[in-house]
């Protein structure tokens, strides 16, 4: 009875103290349905099994395990994850008819059984199918600027739509235009201008936000009479409104006549930006895009001035959901803005386009080729269940994900991925595999393996004592009862005390170290396939030594009894120190020696010297000296101490790479220039001090702001002033000078004329060529005689 008592509360120790490095026996499942719950753990449901103490005594253990002892792999419940693709329908293009169905993807139906912690691998097969269903829809900006685009599309339409019927025999081609919303700012509210938002003498129609002119058809003709037929139009800012009408040409699927089965190309043109949410607020607009149709008969967007344009992430979800893959045909000045927009797109694609839309075409086949030689896979996942190890298995080779690229008709690629679940749940869960840009997807139901399909062709010798039920060979005990047939009272256990203390270490509480069975008081200890368990108290064994890189005595030596005795040329507590030297030569430079000189080399690894300033040098062979490890922390010193620079003021992610620096700031004052790392700031060329360490990941840095010195340079307004005054003063100098010797000048020669005159002599005579004036005059009353007068 005492051996019954004893080989009882050992269950109970074991259970409860667990094995340590044993999560089967760590979990202590006391049925085989908790046994299952737990990953990689296999139940014995032989009836017999255990029943020898010199075995191993749960049954609920690794399977290696379980076969040490002696259970028979019959008896060994571990079931794994399993899946079975219960809808498998061969890879096949379209067909004959004008609309037929491809299968590309496969299988599309899969059944997946998981145990909890156990993840299975699901295989997916894509095969690009020949005359896929094509619907492209043209969405074109009419905005003024885009006049001549709708020009050159009125030209090409024809050719459009032949050229894309020789891509693929099933294709259907739609438009719609788009301008913005019809509120101020957008567009002036003058009335003469909301008729005529363009020039008098060159009229337009008025703005609208987006227009479904034609939904797709396979009418070419129709297409290029729908283009002719309309006129472009004009508004004020220059981002225009193509979210609003991208979110209506997708969710419209009625009116926009987008067919489940084709491949659909959202073609969106335009030379301008777009407005996001948020832009909305401008006009007055606050309620957000709720992301449904709202197109009345003639296909206008209605209530575009009741709601804010999407946003970008809105938009791409809507993207995702309706399989659209776009084609964003944009000119050069705004072709960055939409490759950015691209990246947060699955599948989509952006290209040049001219001026006047010229290469509109070739953009447009080029871009579907692209599109359609690359596949990517998404999944939608149930709560509960994650997928890892997604790899994608192309014709160049296997790389991490679900994309694939350089897939042409008739290509064959495969996925693989496992999924896994840590908990049991009831019924099903769906999981969803689906191509972007299509409608095929596959379907998988996952259900749990939490249940023991048991054989119950055995029966209990006592019924379990009648203090517990029988259940897959073993007996689950009520709780208050242990033991193999539940006959061990846990309230009559304590006569056993003296046994158990022979079996227990003075300096520990647990009996047999947790890893045997106390007998009588001696252990009989657990093995098992890996490890040998020794000593009186099943303290020992030969894998609980010292590990490096998960390997006892880092596989130079032996353990025996938690130390490791080391091979020759191996020492150190885990044998971790060689003798070899080689380790401490730069082979990029093995003139320098053990080290570079700068440390020692001591198992078989270089152990850095420190300078007297407490600057350690750095790197595997010391390579790094002090001063280039200054100038590694410079730029994060500069950026976290003295971060007021306007560089960093106009970008705060500057300094996202510095998250592992902590500053402290010291009132040191000049007591920072001793022993500390010098350097100058490229952006003001001022000179500070920092003193570095590192404890860990992070790097401890103290520096003292009032330390730093900077040049002073002279205001550049005053050597402007400096420099107008000088030559102000030197012409007016000059002028002086110039006045000066001219006043000289002419005051000598005033002198020497008045000498001149002063010395003049004159004679006095008459001028020989001179003759006096005289005038006769004949009175007309006079008879005779002389005349009366003569002057």
């Amino acid at each position: 009875m005492r051996l019954l008592f004893s080989f009882c509360l050992l269950l109970v120790l074991l259970f409860e103290y667990g094995n340590g490095d044993n999560p089967c026996v760590d979990k202590n499942a006391k049925s085989c349905s908790e046994c299952m719950q737990v990953a990689g753990c296999g139940w014995c449901e032989q009836p017999e099994y255990a029943n020898n103490p010199n075995l191993v005594i749960s049954r609920c253990d690794l399977p290696k395990n379980l076969k040490a002892g002696k259970c028979p792999d019959e008896f060994i419940l571990n079931p794994p994850s399993s899946v079975n693709n219960t809808v498998d329908d061969p890879h096949s293009s379209v067909g004959s008819s004008d609309v037929g169905k491809a299968t590309q993807l496969k299988p599309q139906k899969i059944d997946a059984k998981l145990r909890p912690g156990s993840p299975a691998q699901i295989q997916i097969s894509y095969k690009q199918a020949e005359d896929y269903p094509v619907d492209l829809y043209y969405l074109l900006d009419l905005s003024n600027s885009m006049k001549d685009d709708l020009d050159s599309l009125r030209e090409l339409g024809k050719e459009l739509g032949d050229r894309m019927s020789s891509i693929t025999r099933d294709f259907r081609l739609g438009f719609g235009s788009f301008v913005d919303k019809t509120v101020m700012p957008y567009i002036s509210m003058v009335p003469k201008r909301r008729l005529n938002p363009c020039t008098d003498n060159k009229p337009c129609q008025p703005t609208y936000t987006f227009s479904n002119e034609l939904p797709l058809t396979k009418d070419i003709d129709e297409f290029v009479r729908s283009v002719k037929s309309v006129n472009h139009s004009s508004n004020l800012d220059s981002p225009e409104g193509g979210f609003d009408a991208m979110m209506q040409a997708i969710v419209c699927e009625d009116f926009i006549k987008w067919r489940k089965e084709a491949t659909h190309l959202l073609v969106y043109v335009t030379d301008a930006g777009f407005h996001y949410a948020g832009d909305g607020k401008l006009g007055g607009i606050v309620a957000p895009n709720d992301g449904h149709c709202y197109l009345d008969g003639r296909g206008q967007y209605y209530k575009a001035n009741e709601m804010d344009y999407p946003s970008v992430g809105h938009l791409v979800q809507k993207i995702n959901d309706f399989n659209i893959q776009p084609i964003f045909a944009v000119t050069k000045e705004v072709i960055t803005t939409y490759k950015k927009l691209q990246d947060l797109i699955p599948k989509s694609a952006v290209g040049e386009l001219t001026a006047d839309s010229s290469n509109i075409i070739d953009l447009i086949q080029d871009a579907y080729n692209a599109l359609k030689d690359t596949v990517v896979l998404g999944v939608e996942l149930p709560e509960g269940v994650e997928v890892m190890d997604k790899k994608s298995h192309c014709l160049t080779g296997t790389r991490e994900g679900l994309e694939c690229d350089g897939v042409k008709i008739g290509d064959v690629v495969n996925f693989t991925m496992s999924i896994k679940t840590n908990e049991c749940f009831t019924g099903t869960k769906k999981m969803k595999i689906n191509i972007f840009g299509y409608n095929e997807e596959v379907e998988v139901d996952i259900s749990t393996l939490c249940e023991c399909q048991c054989s119950e062709d055995f029966t209990p010798l006592n019924n379990c004592s009648g203090n517990g039920a029988y259940e897959c060979g073993a007996c689950v005990c009520k709780p208050d009862y242990l033991g193999l047939d539940c006959s061990c009272d846990k309230k009559d256990l304590t006569s056993t005390e003296s046994y158990l203390d022979n079996c227990t270490q003075p300096d520990s509480k647990v009996v047999c170290s947790g890893r045997g069975e106390c007998i009588c008081g001696q252990c009989i200890c657990k093995q098992s396939p890996e490890r040998k368990i020794d000593g009186q108290y099943c303290q020992c064994d030969n894998t609980s030594c010292d590990r490096i890189d998960g390997k006892v005595c880092n596989g130079h030596g032996t353990c025996d009894c938690r130390a490791c005795v080391c091979d020759e040329g191996w020492s150190g507590k885990a044998c971790e120190c060689t003798a070899d030297k080689s380790g401490c030569i730069d082979q990029n430079s093995p003139d320098s020696g053990y080290c570079h000189g700068a440390g020692k080399c001591e198992c078989g690894k270089c152990t850095c010297n420190v300078t007297k300033s407490g600057f350690e040098y750095r790197g595997q062979f010391c390579e790094i000296s002090p001063q280039q490890l200054c100038t590694l922390h410079r730029e994060c010193v500069q950026c976290l101490a003295y971060g007021n620079r306007k560089e960093f003021e106009k970008n705060a992610t500057l300094c996202d790479h510095c998250k592992q620096y902590n500053i402290t700031y010291l009132n040191g004052g000049s007591s920072m220039h001793r022993g500390s790392c010098q350097e100058v700031d490229e952006y003001n060329d001022c000179t500070f001090w920092f003193w570095y360490n590192k404890d860990g990941d992070i790097i401890q840095i103290d520096t003292d702001p009032d330390t730093q010195v900077c040049p002073v340079y002279a205001n550049p307004m005053y050597i402007i002033i400096g420099i107008i005054a000088a030559i102000v003063g030197i012409g007016l100098a000059i002028l002086l000078i110039w006045k000066l010797l001219t006043s000289i000048k002419d005051a000598r020669e005033y002198k020497q004329w008045q000498k001149e005159v002063q010395g003049a002599k004159w004679e006095s005579g008459g001028n020989p060529i001179f003759q006096s004036a005289t005038s006769t005059f004949q009175n007309p009353t006079y008879k005779g005689g002389k005349p009366s007068s003569q002057l």
